[in-house]
């Protein structure tokens, strides 16, 4: 049994709670939250048997084996090295930090400290964006020609958020562009070797609505949105020579259909809750056998999308003050 700790009582981190006690192996005994109120609130909620206000408490209690960040993204960094130190185990919310540099050294760090540390990058772990994969391995559409993928919700405009927050490294690219990015990699099952992005920014200096085009090096081309100001249809089409596959909204995927010119498919997974589970799952595996990092979120995976955000973020002209 993996007895894990929660950082940041928000929204996020509800829907972890929710779900790993159906995680096979893991269970939440401790909550940390700089509003003691709120971490009383949260524990009380889930029935977890501590909350602390004090991080340096919270990562001395000896009972706790593991942490999940799930704090705003410029904070992931500064726990993740706390937690390292306590030789607490990390599954930490994307994007991992808020940069390629900064990942790197926490995941450095983490390897030197015999400390597993994986991204939350739960999409990769749901059983409709695994069959998707697998009929692409199969050819069932043919070679690959074109990946399409949209994240977008339409939010107020405050300047205090996160997602509008440049100080807590607010934006559309780092909440949701992250997911089309990481799609389109895990089913190319291969990095861009060339792309191009534009945005529209906010008046708080961060990126409102981006559009990504990446070049794969066999050819295919992916076409990616994302927005934290239009509601968008959050839909994935792979689209190759003998077809295409449909996924709705697939970054929390329940299901997949197929249509290619020989016949027509569906995949369907009604589980309940959201589907953190299945990434819990993985991190309580990896825990108990004593494995640094998951063969699926790998550390590649988490540098590679760090540097490809870099470069969007470049081309963007996205530079947070505490950089």
């Amino acid at each position: 049994m993996v007895k894990w700790g929660i950082i940041g009582p928000g929204a996020i981190a509800n829907a972890f709670a929710k779900e790993v006690n159906n995680s096979q192996g893991g269970k939440v005994i401790a909550v940390f939250g700089r509003n003691e109120e709120r971490a009383k609130n949260f524990s009380e909620k889930y029935n977890i048997e501590k909350y602390y206000s004090d991080i340096n408490k919270f990562l001395s209690d000896d009972n706790i084996d593991a942490v999940y960040i799930a704090t705003p993204h410029n904070y992931h960094m500064e726990y993740a090295i706390k937690c390292i130190k306590a030789k607490k185990h990390i599954l930490c919310e994307k994007p991992f930090s808020y940069n390629y540099k900064t990942s790197k050294e926490v995941l450095d760090l983490a390897k030197e400290n015999n400390v597993f540390i994986m991204e939350a990058l739960w999409t990769l772990f749901l059983p409709a964006i695994n069959k998707t994969k697998t009929w692409v391995k199969e050819n069932k559409i043919g070679k690959v020609k074109l990946i399409t993928a949209n994240f977008g919700f339409k939010s107020e405009e405050d300047v205090n958020s996160r997602l509008y927050n440049a100080d807590l490294a607010g934006g559309a690219l780092l909440d949701v562009g992250i997911y089309p990015i990481l799609f389109s990699n895990f089913i190319m099952n291969d990095i861009p070797k060339e792309i191009k992005a534009t945005a529209v920014m906010t008046r708080t200096g961060v990126d409102e609505t981006d559009v990504i085009n990446l070049k794969y090096k066999d050819g295919a081309l992916a076409s990616l949105t994302c927005s934290i100001a239009a509601e968008t249809d959050n839909t994935a089409v792979i689209y190759g020579e003998k077809g295409k596959i449909v996924i709705p909204t697939f970054w929390m995927a329940k299901e997949a259909y197929l249509y290619s010119y020989e016949s027509e498919e569906k995949f369907e997974e009604k589980y309940n809750e959201a589907g953190y589970k299945y990434e819990i799952i993985e991190a309580n595996n990896c825990i108990v056998n004593k494995v640094l990092e998951s063969d699926i979120a790998s550390h590649d995976v988490t540098l590679c999308l760090a540097k490809i955000m870099d470069e969007i973020r470049e081309q963007i002209g996205l530079v947070y003050p505490f950089e």
